[in-house]
């Protein structure tokens, strides 16, 4: 499996690379875009805070990425008209002239296209196409393309089921939850996420601040470790289930954070990566990662967990394993000691040893 890691510039590259990166993604608007389509969104990102500044920088990131694959995002949910034939055209660009490996890609028309230029083995279906099950695999793999990305909200037993030969498979890792599914979101962050302030009822109650508690750990606990680490979803012990699932890659999410943030998530995810290789248990890797990142306590309950299924009994033939005495605490919606409310300000400390939650976070929102 490899690390897929953000990109916003090219002198992130080379802290990315000795962090353990293997692949890149970054976002890109074609050269005159606004001129021509105003603020539509290209890749779901601000072209200001999370776009590579231009053709130039770009050309640099491939340079320095040394022979790793590096992926363009063109994964808007929805373009206006006449974006399509000019999205085409530059994907063509960036694959045969700029040296992008893949583009990834969400909006239906937009994949048609392609597949009919001729481009559909360099495309990567975006999660936001929400493959969720072997027909729709079935269908992209008739398509022609290289990758599928799978969405966050899938189980491990469904990603066993959707996952069939002929695809690469992509699973999130790290970082930045959502509350909806993605593909099938209606809402928009244009002037806030809406998912932040939902509520499940007119009246605050015990519901809703299970609800609230559970989005504030999607939304990385609102802060982060004196290590560095965000305290956000965590797929890191599901890697010897993923491994034998097939995927082939772990997406770190977050290409609008600071680079110190991508860095420490990259690091994480490559000690994670290195003990599944040697053949680590689920334990050794929470073990490990806890020991790294710190906030014990998030992994206990499984709070954190992208995959909580990896916490309960595999099926082994001829033997019925216990299950992990791990338990998701989620489903109770009480919150472990140690954990700060999501109204209020961070804990100072986050678990036993002097590891600190030094400052809030900005809402990243739920895309990649």
């Amino acid at each position: 499996m490899n690390i897929l890691a953000p990109l916003a510039r090219s002198d992130e590259v080379a802290p990315l690379c000795d962090a353990g990166a293997h692949e890149f993604y970054f976002g890109l608007n074609p050269p005159g875009w606004e001129e021509a389509f105003g603020q539509a969104s290209v890749h779901r990102r601000s072209v200001r805070s999370a776009g590579v500044p231009g053709l130039d920088d770009l050309r640099r990131i491939v340079r320095r990425a040394g022979g790793r694959p590096v992926f363009a995002t063109l994964n808007a949910p929805s373009y206006p008209a006449g974006a399509v034939p000019r999205l085409v055209e530059f994907g063509r660009t960036l694959v045969e002239d700029e040296g992008v490996a893949a583009l990834i890609v969400a909006e239906l028309e937009l994949l048609l296209a392609l597949a009919d230029a001729g481009l559909a083995p360099r495309v990567h279906v975006s999660s936001l196409a929400t493959c969720r099950n072997p027909g729709a695999a079935a269908f992209y793999r008739d398509l022609g393309v290289a990758r599928v990305i799978l969405p966050r909200h899938m189980t491990l037993a469904e990603i066993d089921e959707t996952a069939i030969p002929g695809l690469e498979w992509e699973v999130f890792a790290l970082n930045d939850g959502c509350a909806f599914e993605e593909g099938t979101c209606s809402t928009t962050h244009a002037f806030r996420p809406y998912c932040i302030d939902d509520r499940v009822g007119r009246a605050p109650g015990r519901l809703d601040e299970r609800y609230a508690f559970w989005k504030w750990t999607l939304d990385n606990c609102g802060s982060q470790t004196s290590r560095g680490y965000t305290l956000g979803p965590c797929g890191l012990c599901a890697l010897p289930r993923l491994a034998r699932a097939g995927v082939a890659s772990l997406k770190v999410v977050g290409r609008e954070a600071p680079l110190e943030r991508k860095v420490a998530s990259v690091r994480l995810a490559s000690i994670a990566l290195g003990l599944a290789a040697r053949g680590a248990t689920r334990e050794d890797i929470r073990d490990a990662v806890v020991g790294e990142r710190g906030a014990p306590e998030l992994c206990e309950g499984a709070h954190l967990c992208y995959y909580p299924d990896a916490w309960t009994a595999e099926p082994v033939q001829g033997a019925q394993p216990a299950a992990a005495p791990v338990r998701d605490a989620r489903a109770s919606g009480a919150p472990r000691a140690g954990c700060a409310p999501p109204a209020g300000p961070p804990a100072d400390r986050v678990d036993a040893r002097p590891v600190a939650v030094v400052r809030r976070t900005a809402t990243q929102g739920g895309s990649c």
